[in-house]
């Protein structure tokens, strides 16, 4: 990079990562648990890494990379599954944890700086007496701009929704130009920067929704039919029972979940539960109606919140290192939602690992799967079929295993998202690559990356 003095120079020469082996952990993330996108980001680069410690030192770099027409990607912490903050034209990766902390907090709202912690957040919302409406799973890592840019939801969706459904009130962000300017977003005007992998502005605050605090606990339930257990978890989300988490884990998944395999039978199927601590008796005898039995009591020393979601899949990619995952959205319709297990599971039993995490969104019962996929021939022509057929169910698909985000599925009507990075980022610089292009439409097979040929040489000779 020809202006890497400049940076030195705006924050110090501590403050500026060239590239080598220090920036190395910049260009990683978890979406190695998709062999397509391990393969694709395999030779990501970048040319410096910069660490501001305030919202001038972050307005100072963002207005230099504009006047420089550098590529900027920024970077906070969480879970990224689907390269959303590696940087596909090299330029700079602007690491944001350091300009954190609690800004207010009131009634039903937390604002905070976009390096805050969200377990920071729970902790201060805690105190008052309320908690994150909801939060990642990954909430003792991940920041708050890294959670509403690459996330989308988490605990606390069992009783409150997703990121869309009013859990994110306000965002501020700057435009990247010369003279970046500050934009705020209210209400469903937040909508394009949710799940957008920051390519529409640079965050600088986030104002998020609060709830009542419940005195949370965790526990499982085990049942010797899938059907009944999926049932039940449908069931127990529309109930008014509290909820934070309704976590579904069809056999052998159990199983792969070490510190919680001795619990139970490889073969029984699994609901995690973390509920209000009132509600335990009548979760179990509501369990004990659909054929299952609660156990009340957390088997493990690791904390119920490193099993749902896509911790899900960490812990299969560890039993079965060939495997793979999807995601998708099952009907809210009970009877058919029902329909659609039953069908997956006889259509790929031992292959399609029905792992479902319940939430109710604007009273809706909504089944999100996140299944690993075990077994997999020709990992992407198999893939293809699987999808085809997930889709023939009228099984809504949201694909991980591409980095644009209008191939996720999660955003929908990406038009609103245009119109504002068309003035919010004039020189198509941030995060390039991510948004209005294509990963799946515009290739055949992804050929082999430089990094992966080296490996393959190196493991021949």
């Amino acid at each position: 990079m020809t202006h890497l003095q400049d940076f030195v120079d705006l924050l110090g020469a501590d403050r500026v990562l060239p590239a080598g082996p220090k920036v190395s952990g910049y260009l990683r993330d978890f979406s190695w648990y998709s062999p397509i996108l391990e393969n694709a980001l395999a030779d990501t680069t970048v040319d410096a890494v910069m660490r501001p410690r305030s919202l001038d030192d972050l307005t100072a770099v963002v207005a230099l990379a504009a006047g420089r027409r550098i590529p900027l990607t920024i970077r906070g912490a969480g879970t990224g599954n689907y390269g959303q903050s590696l940087p596909l034209r090299q330029g700079i990766v602007v690491d944001i944890k350091d300009i954190a902390g609690v800004l207010e907090i009131g009634a039903g709202r937390i604002a905070v700086l976009p390096g805050t912690l969200m377990q920071d957040a729970e902790a201060a919302a805690q105190e008052t007496g309320q908690e994150m409406a909801v939060m990642p799973s990954t909430y003792r890592v991940a920041t708050a701009s890294g959670f509403i840019c690459g996330g989308s939801g988490g605990l606390g969706g069992a009783a409150n929704g997703d990121l869309w459904d009013g859990n994110i009130l306000a965002v501020e962000m700057l435009t990247v130009e010369e003279k970046p300017r500050l934009i705020r977003l209210e209400g469903t005007d937040v909508r394009p920067v949710l799940h957008t992998y920051g390519t529409i502005g640079v965050v600088t605050r986030v104002e998020m929704r609060l709830v009542p605090a419940r005195d949370h606990r965790a526990m499982y339930a085990v049942f010797a039919d899938f059907q009944d257990a999926a049932g039940f978890a449908y069931d127990l989300t529309a109930s008014d029972v509290r909820l934070r988490l309704c976590s579904l884990h069809q056999a052998p998944i159990g199983s792969m979940l070490k510190p919680l395999a001795g619990a139970y039978d490889p073969s029984d199927h699994v609901l995690l539960l973390w509920a209000d601590a009132a509600h335990v008796a009548r979760i179990g005898a509501m369990a004990r109606r659909y054929g299952g039995r609660l156990e009340p009591d957390w088997p493990a020393k690791t904390h119920i919140t490193q099993f749902p979601f896509s911790h899900t899949i960490l812990w299969s990619r560890k039993a079965d290192p060939g495997s793979s995952w999807l995601q998708c959205e099952y009907s809210d319709d009970r009877e058919r939602f029902l329909g659609q297990t039953a069908s997956v599971s006889a259509r790929y039993p031992g292959v399609f690992l029905q792992h479902i995490e319940f939430i109710e969104s604007a009273g809706r019962i909504r089944p999100l799967g996140i299944p690993p996929l075990v077994g997999l021939p020709d990992h992407e022509a198999a893939l293809e079929e699987l999808m085809a057929y997930c889709a023939g169910l009228g099984i809504t698909l949201l694909n991980p295993h591409s980095y644009v985000v209008e191939e996720g599925g999660f955003v929908g009507d990406t038009a609103q998202v245009a119109t504002l990075k068309r003035t919010s980022d004039p020189y198509h610089i941030l995060n390039p690559g991510k948004l209005g292009e294509g990963f799946f439409t515009s290739r055949g097979p992804t050929p082999p990356s430089l990094r992966t040929r080296t490996r393959s040489k190196e493991k021949r000779a």
